[in-house]
């Protein structure tokens, strides 16, 4: 309780009672007064202060709870206030990332548009993820997104992707194979919006070979045979903004697609795991 913080504050009047009590003492022996009448006098004295340090006692332990409650309400204060700095802040490099990322494609298609078709379509494809990335990203952090949940095939939410990404599988002449089925309870819109960024990272950094998609009733797996990812770079791999080497080696590489699949996941109460090896290929587990 907070007998040991009010004591330590009512020394001063403990010490002062108890200085007053032996003086009063000190009196009666030197005037040889009855004992009798320093008793009663030190009883109803001692009555009288328990009385005030009992109302005193309640007084400060209310006080000390009215603070208390006013530091856990400032410290709620304070880390909402923070969380909405970092999510402001947040925003506006993803604002800041996502205007320099569409200047790129953009340039593209004014120079490619009459003479370079197939160029032409993938700066478009690559102008569209970017919008979509954006404007997942804002939809994810509302609070007010609704998620719902209910009996989702990942087979079929997983061809739907595939097909979105079937003509860069097509240019760069790779292989796709989708093994094993599953019925899970999980938003399947946003489970696909987390997918699309595993495998749109797949497709970027994987020039020959293919992807493999396993799915079990407990995990989806995605395996590609691309460039892998350095071992120092998986630690900070869903981090805001991060793109690591490969983010470097690909000067259009934005750093918020994987970012993006983790907070998802996170909402729909999934693990996401990576384990890779460079030249070899890298592997995503989300775990259901």
């Amino acid at each position: 309780m907070y007998w040991g913080k009010y004591l330590r504050q009512r020394l001063g009047l403990i010490v002062t009672f108890v200085v007053g009590m032996c003086l009063f003492l000190c009196t009666f022996f030197l005037w040889q007064l009855p004992m009798t009448s320093f008793l009663n006098a030190s009883l109803l004295f001692l009555l009288m202060l328990i009385i005030y340090g009992v109302i005193d006692y309640q007084k400060f332990r209310n006080h000390q709870r009215y603070i208390t409650d006013l530091r856990l309400e400032n410290e709620q204060l304070q880390t909402e206030l923070a969380e909405k700095t970092q999510r402001d802040k947040d925003f506006m490099d993803i604002i800041r990332v996502w205007t320099h990322q569409m200047k790129v494609p953009l340039a593209s298609l004014d120079l490619v548009a009459q003479t370079r078709l197939p160029e032409l379509q993938k700066q478009t494809f690559e102008l569209e993820n970017y919008l979509t990335i954006l404007l997942e990203y804002l939809r994810v952090q509302n609070t007010m997104t609704d998620f719902r949940f209910e009996l989702a095939n990942v087979r079929k939410l997983a061809n739907t992707v595939i097909k979105k990404y079937a003509t860069q599988f097509i240019h760069k002449n790779l292989k796709v194979t989708i093994i094993g089925d599953a019925t899970i309870k999980s938003d399947a819109k946003w489970l696909a919006v987390a997918v699309e960024q595993i495998i749109n990272n797949a497709v970027k950094y994987t020039e020959t070979g293919g992807i493999t998609i396993e799915i079990t009733d407990e995990q989806l797996c995605i395996m590609d045979s691309g460039i892998g990812i350095l071992a120092s770079d998986l630690p900070r791999l869903f981090s805001h903004g991060f793109t690591g080497y490969n983010g470097r080696l690909d000067k259009n590489s934005s750093g918020l697609g994987l970012y993006l699949a983790k907070l998802v996941l996170d909402k729909l109460s999934c693990d996401i795991v990576v384990t890779s090896e460079i030249d070899v290929g890298t592997t995503v587990k989300i775990i259901f």
